[in-house]
């Protein structure tokens, strides 16, 4: 898989004769001029909020130390807790100007090593939450398996049958 990802790199800096490091820097700033500019901003924004972290949390896994792998999954609990917000508030925040260049340059705050705003965004805001209603979840959760088991008894006594019949 590197071999050929390498391959392919190689093969687009010999076409346009840069490096692969200008290429992935000039792809991003043509990115970035697009959203400035108005073009694709919600697909670009999608497309690096998305693919970029998904590769990186690929070779995270494959990687040897555990730093890379806790970095990459606090980022997806506060992409997907920011991808909640933004869609139920996305047609409000549309009108906000350059919302997508913001919305990029907060993505790229997440997920960049230098700034991990992720871990801090989880350290400020979401562990604390989290710390402060998790017995009350677990109690939710709790309540919600009863409510499951005894609705499976009950659909059991109406058919007549029995889990452990199903399994003979």
């Amino acid at each position: 898989l590197q071999s050929s990802r390498h391959a392919i790199m190689e093969k687009v800096a010999q076409m346009t004769g840069l490096q692969p490091a200008q290429l992935f820097r000039y792809s991003i700033i043509a990115g970035v001029i697009m959203v400035m500019c108005g073009i694709g901003g919600s697909y670009i924004s999608c497309l690096l909020g998305v693919a970029y972290p998904c590769f990186m949390s690929f070779l995270a896994l494959e990687s040897d130390g555990r730093d890379d792998d806790k970095q990459w999954l606090t980022y997806w609990v506060v992409f997907g807790l920011f991808n909640i917000v933004d869609q139920f508030a996305g047609f409000i925040l549309t009108f906000i100007p350059f919302y997508f260049l913001l919305k990029l340059c907060f993505l790229i705050w997440l997920f960049h090593p230098i700034s991990t705003g992720a871990t801090t965004i989880y350290d400020m805001f979401i562990l604390p939450n989290m710390q402060q209603y998790e017995k009350h979840i677990a109690a939710v959760e709790q309540k919600v398996s009863e409510s499951i088991d005894a609705a499976k008894a009950k659909a059991s006594s109406i058919t007549g049958k029995s889990e452990s019949a199903k399994t003979e």
